[in-house]
């Protein structure tokens, strides 16, 4: 009898620790029948791509909205550590002794994009031309160029020369393509500004370079969307902070201020969206000397394994880790008001992610909440909850990620919202789920489910899903198939 009675007593220990192993850890969910949770309409954040000095066009994307920022125009360029004159547009002539622009190199790399019908988001005004070395009478100071990793990082000598120099390329521009498409153009002053191989003088030598610049475009076309770019807030050389600050203070205009971020991604500090939120970006955007008017933009974006000691080259992170941290990195866009994320390369990486980002394109995104912990700290598992109104569709999109670059566990999920249906309601959906090894989604078939409640109006649908880390999911509910 004692021994029946020890077996009974295990089995139902058994039983329900395994029921207790079996709920969800984590539940998500949102109330999409609560108007205060809808928040932005959802644009689709990856269309612009970075290139640098395409002289012979750029190269071609799976993406028919493209559009691309051209980086290093100007000239400034180095060429195995010396400085390529050829590339300027601005130069000296020893003989005649005077500057002079050149204007051909500029418009071959606008005329490469433009002419396929594609997109200019963005021209960035770093590396003045190598002559801005050369002080008023052209002598060069030190009878030497000083060349940075990227080219001229150098301030110009003479800032009036700057200043009437901008004032032609802005005279050429809206003279060559007119207003109208240069109105669809912003103009970046300096990339990675605080950088030493990007710009090699003080944060107040290029706060006044700045308002030169601003002044010398506005002169010629008022109409210009100007901006800047600097490093992520917490960086040591993070000068963004101090920038909107001096902005307000001063009255300097800006439309647009770009940010870098080159997460490693095994760090849990850079992996981590809402730490990094609050101390690579808040600390720019979310002051009060903030310019309510302006975007903050990410110029320069990648998810890298290793950098290179020189730390002008990197390894990507392998895709799956790829596609379930861009689903987190464009939660964290849609919840603090970011745009644009400025790609190297074509994205393919994370392709299959971009596609399933690309079709909520339109959708209202919803705030949602977390509950409960992942099994180990690493583990970074949130959802994008959406409505597509025109589709009469709600839409889930969940993600895992870790810092734990090795990592092979499951989360168990509970994945909650709230609809504006009676309980019991009969709804179709569907599931989309990612397949590592292939880097791609496949589809499952639509299939029916019952909301659950006991309020008249409306009820809640409930998911419960294990999901693996370094990968994600989306749920396509649609509601026009609802029967009772």
């Amino acid at each position: 009898m004692y021994i029946n009675l020890k077996k009974i007593l295990l089995i139902v220990l058994f039983s329900f620790g395994f029921s207790w192993v079996s709920k969800a850890q984590i539940v998500l969910k949102t109330d999409f029948t609560d108007a205060t949770n809808a928040k932005q309409i959802m644009p689709y954040h990856l269309n612009v791509y970075n290139r640098i000095t395409p002289i012979n066009g750029v190269n071609p994307t799976n993406n028919k909205n493209a559009k691309f920022c051209i980086v290093r125009p100007l000239g400034g360029i180095a060429k195995k550590g010396v400085a390529d004159i050829s590339k300027d547009s601005y130069k000296w002539d020893a003989k005649s002794k005077k500057f002079y622009t050149d204007f051909s190199l500029l418009k071959k790399q606008l005329d490469g994009i433009l002419s396929k019908g594609q997109a200019i988001h963005q021209i960035v005004l770093d590396n003045p031309s190598w002559a801005f070395q050369r002080n008023s009478k052209g002598k060069l100071v030190g009878d030497s160029l000083k060349v940075a990793t990227y080219g001229n990082a150098e301030p110009p000598r003479d800032y009036k020369a700057w200043g009437n120099y901008l004032k032609k390329v802005m005279q050429f521009l809206v003279t060559t393509y007119g207003e109208d498409k240069i109105q669809n153009i912003q103009f970046n002053i300096g990339r990675e500004i605080g950088t030493p191989t990007h710009w090699s003088g003080t944060k107040e030598q290029f706060f006044k370079f700045y308002k030169t610049s601003v002044n010398a475009i506005h002169t010629i076309f008022p109409k210009a969307k100007v901006g800047t770019h600097f490093l992520w807030g917490s960086s040591k050389k993070a000068w963004g902070t101090d920038f909107v600050k001096w902005a307000k203070t001063n009255k300097a205009h800006y439309d647009f201020v770009g940010v870098s971020y080159y997460p490693f991604y095994q760090q849990a500090s850079r992996t981590n969206f809402n730490q990094v939120y609050a101390k690579d970006f808040a600390v720019i955007k979310d002051i009060p000397e903030w310019n309510p008017k302006a975007k903050l933009e990410m110029h320069e974006y990648s998810l890298i394994k290793k950098l290179s000691k020189a730390g002008n080259a990197f390894e990507k992170a392998p895709d799956a880790h790829q596609n379930s941290f861009m689903l987190g990195l464009m939660k964290m866009f849609y919840q603090n008001n970011m745009q644009n994320v400025f790609q190297w390369g074509n994205g393919s990486s994370y392709a299959p992610a971009s596609k399933l980002l690309l079709a909520m394109q339109g959708n209202t995104y919803f705030k949602s909440t977390k509950q409960g912990k992942s099994k180990t700290a690493a583990n970074y598992i949130d959802a994008i909850f959406a409505k597509d109104t025109l589709k009469n569709q709600y839409n889930i999109l969940v993600y895992n990620y870790s810092s734990n670059p090795k990592a092979v566990n499951k989360e168990t999920l509970k994945i909650s919202a709230t609809l504006n249906v009676a309980p019991k309601t009969k709804l179709k959906y569907r599931v989309a789920t990612y397949n590592k090894k292939e880097n791609k989604v496949s589809w499952s078939k639509w299939k029916e489910t019952i909301t659950k409640g006991d309020s008249k109006n409306k009820s809640t649908l409930v998911f419960n899903k294990d999901l693996a880390v370094f990968s994600f999911l989306k749920y396509e509910v649609d509601i026009s198939f609802k029967t009772k």
